[in-house]
């Protein structure tokens, strides 16, 4: 379903970006994330964030002052491995032992449904007594007004041109499942401001979700088309003399208290 080799790709590009608008939009992310996780100054955490694009939760919890030795999980290949909490992921997370993760967070995480129980249940292992893990993914109406121009544009030359959204009620009964307390699902929405339609792919792709399904559409796009596209997308996304770009963000968020 998934092309691990684009996967890598996005984390090894998000990784090297230094694209001020990303890292603004990671950085209210992480602080919300902090919030719900409900991570205090006056404790002491071990976190694991899985499937790691960057260091900017890392970054917002020092800025915090928040005391707490983080894990990262990444794929292969991904960075050269320097610093010696960063691991090579596994779905059973077989590196870390029993009950010594308090918090694990993931932002959008590239895992199909199949494997969504085993992380669920590894992660259950690895976390202490009330220990909680949250992740966010993308909700299939975000950047809604931008998927329409495409559709309009490529017609069926769109499919598989942008990533499926996951069933966030469904991963949520899932979790209860897997005997997890307290699960809730939310949604919050960011209007992203651009200057011109380039900035829109470019925030995607320095985000590090750039489409990685293995049947995505590779179809180059004729230059008539794209122009047709970016003058669309000034037309139809322009607000107050910028161009907009609403993204929503679905939650899902557990606690172990068995």
């Amino acid at each position: 379903m998934f092309d691990n080799n684009k996967i890598i790709f996005n984390s090894q590009r998000s990784f090297k970006a230094s694209n001020k608008k990303v890292n603004l939009f990671l950085r209210k992310l992480s602080e919300d994330a902090i919030q719900r996780l409900e991570i205090e100054q006056s404790k002491k955490y071990n976190i694991l964030e899985i499937f790691a694009k960057n260091n900017i939760f890392v970054k917002t919890l020092e800025k915090k002052n928040i005391k707490s030795e983080t894990f990262q999980t990444i794929f292969p290949n991904t960075i050269n491995l320097k610093h010696q909490n960063i691991i090579i992921n596994d779905n059973n997370f077989s590196s870390i032992e029993d009950e010594r993760i308090d918090c694990c967070i993931s932002f959008f995480p590239s895992f199909s449904k199949p494997d969504l129980t085993l992380i669920l249940k590894s992660i259950y292992r690895i976390l202490k007594f009330e220990g909680k893990f949250l992740f966010l993914f993308f909700s299939s109406d975000s950047c809604l007004k931008l998927k329409n121009i495409f559709h309009d544009i490529f017609k069926t030359k769109v499919e598989n041109m942008f990533m499926p959204s996951p069933d966030i009620l469904l991963l949520g009964n899932i979790t209860n499942l897997m005997g997890y307390k307290n699960v809730v699902v939310d949604r919050s929405s960011y209007l992203i401001i651009n200057k011109k339609p380039e900035d829109i792919w470019r925030f995607i792709r320095d985000l590090g979700v750039s489409n990685y399904l293995q049947n995505r559409n590779k179809t180059a796009i004729s230059k008539l088309n794209y122009d047709k596209l970016r003058e669309k997308i000034k037309l139809l996304l322009t607000e107050d003399g910028v161009i907009t770009n609403k993204v929503t963000i679905n939650y899902l968020i557990g606690t172990k208290k068995n």
